[in-house]
C-alpha cells in the first residue's frame, strides 16, 4: 500500500507539504548558488503554487464526503509521486561541491536529456492544481447550503495596470442593454481575455448580488469540468452523481436563476468543438462529439453571456444576431503605457525612439508588449540589444520564450508565437488551404496584397478563414489585404524550420511575374505602384531553379520599364541587365524575353549616351533586340522605334525614317489600322520625315492620321489630341506659324485638364508653342513662355526640356541682337550637353558651334578658337577648322551635310582641290544634285586643270537654275544651322507617345 493511502488524508497532505517544501529549498539553494539546471528553473516557480493549494485543502478535507475524500486522495497521491521522481532526478543529476568540471559538465548534459520528463511531471502537476483549485474554492459541504448567497467563478486577478480598452468595455456594456449574448474576437495575443476578466470585474461593482462564471472553452474536456464546477458551487442537486447529466443540470439551472448572472466562455476557439461535422471523427463508442454550442444556456432576462475567440464565424454565430466585437491592437500611446507600467524598475533607461520603434516592430500587440517587457527586465539588456535579437535570425527563440502571467488560463500559451501556433493548427484542421494561402502571402510584402496575386485553389473561402482568425485584414474592398508583422515572420521563421521556404518562394515570384504588366504605359502605373513594394520583397530572393530565375528574368525586365517611367534610370539599367544575363543562360537568343531584356538594356543605354561609344553600345544591343523579335511583334516595334531616334541623332536620317516606319507599321499589323498605338506610332514617323526634310511625306501622313482618327478606338480626349497635334504639325511645317500657335494652344489646355499643368507632355507643348510665337516675332512674349517652362520643370522631367529651353532663350536674345544674354545661355545649353552626353556628342558639338559663333559675333576670339571649327576658320585658321570638321565628317558612314559643306569650304581656302574634289563627289552621292557641292567640285576640277570637265559641271548646275554666280575667291565657312535659317526648329524632343495617358 502507499504510503500517502496509508496515513489517511489529513497526515497525507502535510506529509507532502513537508517533503515538497524540501525539494523547494533545495531548489533555491541553488538557484542562489547559480548552479539550478536551466531544466528545473520553471518547476522552481510553480512548485511552492502546488504546495500552497494542496495545503489550503487541509481543512475542507475534514468535512467531504467518503467519495470526494478518496478522489481528494488520488490527487495528492500522484502529486506525490510526481515530487518524489523529481527528487530523483535532482539527487541524481545536480552536480556536487567538490566534482570535477568534467563531471558537472556531464550532469549539466543528462539534465538536458530529462527535459522531456521533468515536463511530463510539471504537465501532471499542473493538472492536479487545476483539480485542487475546486477542492480549495469550494465552501465546507456542511455550510454550503447556509451559506450559498453569491457564487463567483473568476480565477483570475484583476489586472490594474489595463490600458487602452476603454471603448471597448463600454462597447459590452452598450451591447448587453440590446441583446443577452455578446462576443468579442480578434488575433492571438490582442487582449481578449484581460477585457473579460475587466468585464467580470465592473459587473461584480456594478451588480454586487450577481453570480460571475468563468469557463474555458478552448476543448471539451476543461468546458465539462467548468460546468461542473458551477454545478458543485451552487449546490445544484445529485451534481456529484456519476449519472447525473451535469451539463443538463446546469442549464435548467440557467433556465430558472435565483438571481443574475454573468457567463464567460474564454477561447471559443474551435469550430470542430462547437459545430462537430458529420464527417469528422466520432467518439469510441460510435456516437457523435458533443456540439458545445448546444451545451450554452437560452439566456433569459436575468443572465448575460460574452464569448472570446480567435474566430469572427464562431463569435458571431454564438451571438446569433448582430457581429462580435473585433479587438484591435494598441495605439502607441497606449502600447507606451502598457511597456511603462511592465517595465518600472527601468524606466529611466527607456529611451523613446527606441521604445517606439520596438512596440512598431511588435505591431503595439498586447501579448507581444508584455512578453518583451518581461524578457528584457529579467535578463538585464536594453531595448536596441533586443530589438537587433528581434530582427536578426534568433528572433523565433526570443517570441517563443513563455512567461508566467497570473492573468492567463494554464493552457494559454503565453508566448506570441505558440498563441499563433494554435491559430495556425485550427486551420490546418478546418481549412488547409486558408495555411497554404497564408504561407503564399508570407512572402509578399506584408501590407497592400493585391488579390490578383493570391489565384489559387479555394482562394474566397480561404481568405474568409483567415479573416475571421484576425491573421489578415482586408482594405479597399477587399481588392487587398494585410497582415501583422509578427504574423507574417512568424509563418516565415516557420516555413524556414519545415524547410519549405524556398517552394513558397517560388510559388510568390512566380504570381508577381504572372501579374505584372508588360510595356508599361500610364494605364498601367497604379497596378506597377501596387505590385512594387512586393517586387522589392521577392527580388531578395536567393533562388536556384530555372524556373524560378526564367520568372525572376521576366520580372526583372518589366519591373525595369516601370523604373524609366518613374524615372529611376540606375536601378532600371541594373534590373534590365541582371534580366539579360539570367536570359542569356537559360534560354535560346530568339527567345522573346531575352529580345525584351536586350530591349531594355539598349533603350537605356541610348537614354543616357555620354558619347558616341555609349551610342554604339546602345545601337548593338537594340539591333540584337531587333534581330531576335518577332516581326510583327510589340518588342520589335517597340526597338525600331528607339533605333529611329537613335538614327536621328547620329544624323542617318534614311534609317531613321526607316525604324521609324516599321515601327508603326508593326504596330499597325498587329493592332489594325485604327488603333491608338498605330496613330501615335504614326505621329512620330510623320515628325521624323518633316525634321529629316521630307516635309510632304510628313504632312502627307498627318493627313491619313486625321482620317483614321474617328475610327480609333482611343478616348474622345486622346483622338482630339492626335487630331490637334496632327493640325499644329501640318500648320508648323508649311511655314504658318499663327495657325499652328492656335493648335498647341488647344493641346496645352486639353492636356492641362486631362493630365496635369506639369506633365512632361505640357511642357513639350508650350515649348512648340514659344517656338511658333517666336517666329511671328513676338520675341519678349516667346521669352516670357519659355522662361516659365524653364523654371517650372526644374529637374523633375528630362534634362532636354532644359537644354531645348535655353537654346531657344539663346535664339531669342540672337534675334534680339542681344549677343552677351545670347552668350550666357549658350554657354548654359553646352555644359547641360556636355554633362549629359558627353563632349564627342553630336547635338554637343552642334552647342558648341553655337557658342563659337556668338564668341565670335562678341570679338572673343581666344574662346572662340577653344570651341570648335567655326571660330578657327573665322580667324583664317584653316588647318585646324578642317580637322575639326575631318573628325566630325568621319563618324558616320553617312555624315551630316552641313559638316561636309564647312569641310569644303576649309579646303577651298586652303587650296586643297584634289580633296576638295573627293568631298564634293561624296557628298554628291548622298546628297544628290545640290548645287552647293556642284559648284564646289566644278572649281576643284578647273583648278587642276580639267577646264572642259569643268565646263560640263558648270551647264549642269546652270540648268538648275542657280543664279548666285559669285563663288570665285576666298569662301567663308557657313554657319551649320540644324536647318536652312527660316526651317529653324528649336524644339530637339520627338512628342511623347500618348497613348496610354
Amino acid at each position: 500500500m502507499d504510503p500517502i493511502t496509508a496515513i489517511g488524508l489529513a497526515s497525507a497532505i502535510i506529509t507532502f507539504v513537508d517533503f515538497g517544501s524540501k525539494i523547494v529549498r533545495r531548489l533555491e539553494e541553488l538557484s542562489a548558488a547559480g548552479e539550478v539546471p536551466k531544466v528545473f528553473r520553471e518547476i522552481r516557480t510553480r512548485l511552492p503554487l502546488i504546495i500552497t493549494t494542496i495545503d489550503r485543502t487541509r481543512d475542507a478535507a475534514k468535512n467531504l464526503s467518503r467519495s470526494a475524500e478518496e478522489a481528494l486522495s488520488s490527487v495528492v497521491e500522484s502529486c506525490y509521486s510526481q515530487v518524489k521522481q523529481l527528487e530523483e532526478i535532482l539527487q541524481r543529476f545536480t552536480a556536487e561541491k567538490g566534482e570535477s568540471s568534467w563531471r558537472k559538465g556531464f550532469k549539466a548534459t543528462l539534465s538536458i536529456m530529462e527535459e522531456t520528463k521533468v515536463q511530463r511531471i510539471e504537465s501532471a502537476l499542473r493538472e492536479n492544481v487545476q483539480i485542487l483549485t475546486l477542492f480549495s474554492l469550494a465552501p465546507d459541504e456542511s455550510s454550503k447550503r447556509a451559506d450559498l448567497q453569491q457564487v463567483i467563478i473568476l480565477p483570475f486577478e484583476r489586472d490594474m495596470h489595463l490600458v487602452g480598452r476603454e471603448n471597448v468595455l463600454s462597447s459590452i456594456g452598450d451591447l448587453f442593454k440590446k441583446q443577452r449574448r455578446v462576443a468579442i474576437t480578434g488575433i492571438g495575443g490582442v487582449g481578449k481575455s484581460q477585457i473579460a476578466i475587466e468585464y467580470c470585474y465592473q459587473f461584480m461593482k456594478k451588480t454586487p448580488d450577481a453570480h460571475v462564471f468563468w469557463v474555458y472553452g478552448g476543448n471539451p474536456s476543461r468546458f465539462y469540468q467548468g460546468y461542473k464546477q458551477i454545478a458543485r458551487d451552487l449546490a445544484l442537486p445529485s451534481w456529484d452523481d456519476p449519472d447525473t447529466d451535469t451539463v443538463e443540470l446546469v442549464l435548467n439551472w440557467f433556465g430558472k436563476p435565483d438571481r443574475p448572472y454573468l457567463l464567460v466562455i474564454d477561447n471559443a476557439d474551435s469550430m470542430a468543438d462547437y459545430w462537430p461535422r458529420k464527417l469528422w471523427a466520432q467518439t469510441e463508442l460510435g456516437q457523435q462529439p458533443r456540439s458545445l454550442s448546444a451545451c450554452l444556456p437560452d439566456i433569459n432576462d436575468d443572465g448575460f453571456l460574452l464569448v472570446t475567440s480567435r474566430d469572427n464565424r464562431i463569435g458571431g454565430r454564438l451571438m446569433r444576431k448582430g457581429k462580435p466585437i473585433v479587438i484591435e491592437p494598441l495605439t502607441l500611446d497606449e502600447a507606451k503605457c502598457l511597456f511603462q507600467s511592465r517595465f518600472e524598475d527601468h524606466e529611466d533607461s527607456c529611451n523613446d525612439s527606441d521604445m517606439e520603434r520596438l512596440l512598431t516592430e511588435l505591431d503595439c500587440l498586447p501579448l507581444a508588449v508584455t512578453q518583451a517587457a518581461a524578457f528584457i527586465s529579467e535578463n538585464s539588456i536594453c531595448i536596441p540589444e533586443y530589438l537587433a535579437v528581434l530582427e536578426g535570425d534568433d528572433a523565433f527563440e526570443f517570441l517563443d520564450e513563455e512567461m508566467n502571467d497570473s492573468r492567463r488560463d494554464e493552457e494559454s500559451m503565453n508566448s506570441v508565437l505558440r498563441t499563433w501556433k494554435l491559430s495556425f493548427d485550427q486551420i490546418m484542421i478546418q481549412k488547409p488551404r486558408a495555411a497554404d494561402l497564408l504561407s503564399l502571402m508570407a512572402m509578399f510584402d506584408r501590407q497592400s496584397i493585391p488579390k490578383i496575386l493570391l489565384q489559387v485553389p479555394e482562394t474566397t473561402t480561404s481568405l474568409g478563414t483567415l479573416l475571421a482568425f484576425n491573421l489578415i485584414s482586408s482594405c479597399a474592398n477587399a481588392s487587398s489585404f494585410q497582415m501583422h508583422r509578427l504574423v507574417q515572420r512568424f509563418v516565415q521563421f516557420s516555413l524556414v524550420r519545415s524547410e519549405t521556404v524556398h517552394l513558397w518562394q517560388e510559388l510568390a515570384i512566380t504570381a508577381l511575374a504572372r501579374e505584372y504588366p508588360t510595356h508599361v504605359g500610364v494605364s498601367d502605373w497604379p497596378v506597377c505602384e501596387n505590385l512594387t513594394p512586393h517586387v522589392q520583397a521577392v527580388l531578395t530572393y536567393q533562388l536556384a531553379s530555372e524556373t524560378a530565375q526564367l520568372e525572376r528574368g521576366h520580372l526583372l525586365c518589366w519591373a525595369a520599364d516601370y523604373d524609366v517611367e518613374r524615372g529611376l534610370y540606375d536601378q532600371a539599367f541594373q534590373r534590365a541587365e541582371e534580366s539579360t544575363n539570367i536570359f542569356d543562360r537559360f534560354v535560346p537568343g530568339t527567345d522573346p524575353r531575352a529580345a525584351a531584356a536586350q530591349w531594355q538594356v539598349g533603350r537605356l543605354q541610348y537614354d543616357h549616351a555620354r558619347s558616341e561609344s555609349h551610342l554604339n553600345s546602345a545601337s548593338v544591343a537594340l539591333n540584337r533586340a531587333l534581330q531576335d523579335s518577332h516581326k510583327p511583334g510589340v518588342i520589335y516595334a517597340d526597338t525600331a522605334f528607339e533605333l529611329a531616334h537613335l538614327y536621328y541623332e547620329q544624323n542617318d536620317t534614311e534609317k531613321s525614317v526607316e525604324m521609324a516606319e516599321a515601327c508603326w507599321t508593326s504596330y499597325q499589323a498587329l493592332l489594325g489600322p485604327n488603333d491608338v498605338r498605330v496613330l501615335d506610332n504614326m505621329h512620330d514617323h510623320a515628325l521624323k520625315l518633316a525634321m529629316c526634310g521630307r516635309v510632304q511625306a510628313g504632312i502627307k501622313m498627318w493627313q491619313d492620321i486625321l482620317t483614321l482618327c474617328d475610327a480609333s478606338n482611343a478616348s474622345t480626349d486622346t483622338r482630339l489630341i492626335f487630331s490637334f497635334r496632327s493640325l499644329a504639325g501640318i500648320a508648323e511645317f508649311q511655314g504658318d506659324s499663327q495657325m499652328a500657335e492656335i493648335f498647341y494652344q488647344k493641346l496645352i489646355i486639353l492636356c492641362e485638364r486631362i493630365l496635369s499643368p506639369d506633365h512632361v507632355h505640357v511642357f513639350d507643348y508650350r515649348l512648340s508653342l514659344a517656338e511658333q510665337v517666336m517666329r511671328d516675332g513676338r520675341l519678349d512674349e516667346a521669352e516670357k513662355i519659355t522662361q516659365s517652362i524653364l523654371t517650372s520643370s526644374g529637374n523633375k522631367y528630362e534634362w532636354r526640356i532644359t537644354a531645348s529651353c535655353l537654346e531657344m532663350i539663346a535664339e531669342i536674345h540672337s534675334r534680339k541682337q542681344l549677343t552677351i544674354k545670347e552668350e550666357h545661355y549658350r554657354s548654359r545649353c553646352l555644359d547641360v550637353y556636355q554633362d549629359m552626353l558627353g563632349t564627342s556628342n553630336n547635338e554637343t558639338t552642334d552647342a558648341m558651334v553655337g557658342l563659337a559663333r556668338v564668341f565670335a559675333k562678341n570679338q572673343k576670339h581666344a574662346e572662340a578658337q577653344t570651341r570648335k571649327g567655326v571660330a578657327l576658320a573665322r580667324q583664317l585658321n584653316d588647318p585646324d577648322a578642317e580637322a575639326t570638321f575631318s573628325e566630325c565628317t568621319n563618324r558616320s558612314d553617312t555624315p551630316c551635310e552641313r559638316y561636309l559643306n564647312n569641310l569644303c569650304a576649309v579646303l577651298w581656302n586652303q587650296g586643297k582641290w584634289k580633296e576638295l574634289e573627293d568631298r564634293s563627289r561624296q557628298a554628291l552621292d548622298l546628297e544628290g544634285d545640290s548645287p552647293i557641292f556642284k559648284r564646289y567640285l566644278e572649281a576643284a576640277v578647273e583648278r587642276q586643270g580639267r577646264v572642259e570637265e569643268a565646263l560640263a559641271i558648270r551647264t549642269d548646275r546652270l540648268e538648275l537654275k542657280i543664279v548666285d554666280d559669285s563663288w570665285m575667291g576666298r569662301r567663308q565657312v557657313e554657319e551649320p544651322p540644324i536647318y536652312e535659317t527660316e526651317d529653324l526648329r528649336f524644339g530637339r524632343i520627338i512628342h511623347p507617345r500618348v497613348y496610354s495617358s
